[in-house]
């Protein structure tokens, strides 16, 4: 299964924007180190490097390392994340016909092989969120916008996975399939890194867990 990742999409968006080559050559080359050095391990110098523009040129627009983190994020958040969202949405919402049990299996699976596919970049967001109230500002409203920009299909998504249960608010039905799923990706990729993981075992514990809070 080819996963697209977030950075490719990322320079996407970011050519389809009103912004200066400076600041376009600034957030791309800022975000692909973000991801590979993490952000404190990251300078401003070696964005500039990276960027093949001058120190001062990314100063001109983003103020301190920060701000262009900042930056960065509010991108992902905004015009990225309702593209990637509508994209998840629109598959699970073509398989209507599987039963529960095989709807979460395909959501749990597919959304591993997105996290896999960009835990570097995650990993930062996730990190960085938990330190900085900014990021974390940004992510909720962005994931909040982002639900109300694909209302119809995520309405049908409810629809679906949560038929047995039409009192549960959409809060409550996203923390039942995310929790086990962030919760793993911390404990494997951020925390306990060096530990031997079964994958086919730990989706199968992860899809009852899910299915069971469901049912």
């Amino acid at each position: 299964m080819t996963v697209k990742t977030i950075l490719a999409t990322y320079q996407e968006v970011v050519a389809r924007k009103k912004l200066t080559p400076g600041q376009q050559k600034a957030l791309l080359a800022a975000i692909e180190l973000f991801a590979k050095q993490g952000y404190d391990a990251t300078s401003t110098a070696q964005i500039a490097s990276w960027a093949h523009i001058s120190e001062g040129t990314i100063f001109k627009y983003y103020p301190s390392k920060e701000q262009l983190l900042l930056a960065v994020v509010e991108l992902l958040t905004n015009d990225l994340l309702p593209q990637l969202q509508a994209e998840f949405l629109a598959k699970v919402v073509a398989s209507d016909k599987v039963a529960l049990p095989a709807l979460v299996r395909m959501i749990v699976t597919d959304r591993l092989a997105f996290m896999k596919a960009n835990q570097q970049l995650l990993r930062i967001l996730l990190q960085e969120g938990l330190t900085k109230s900014k990021v974390r500002t940004l992510v909720s409203q962005g994931f909040s916008q982002s639900l109300k920009a694909n209302g119809e299909v995520f309405t049908r998504f409810l629809t679906l996975v949560n038929h047995r249960h039409p009192d549960y608010e959409p809060a409550v039905i996203i923390r039942l399939i995310l929790g086990p799923l962030v919760t793993y990706f911390s404990q494997r990729f951020i925390l306990a890194p060096d530990l031997a993981y079964n994958e086919k075992r730990d989706i199968d514990l992860m899809v009852t867990q899910i299915v069971a809070g469901l049912s």
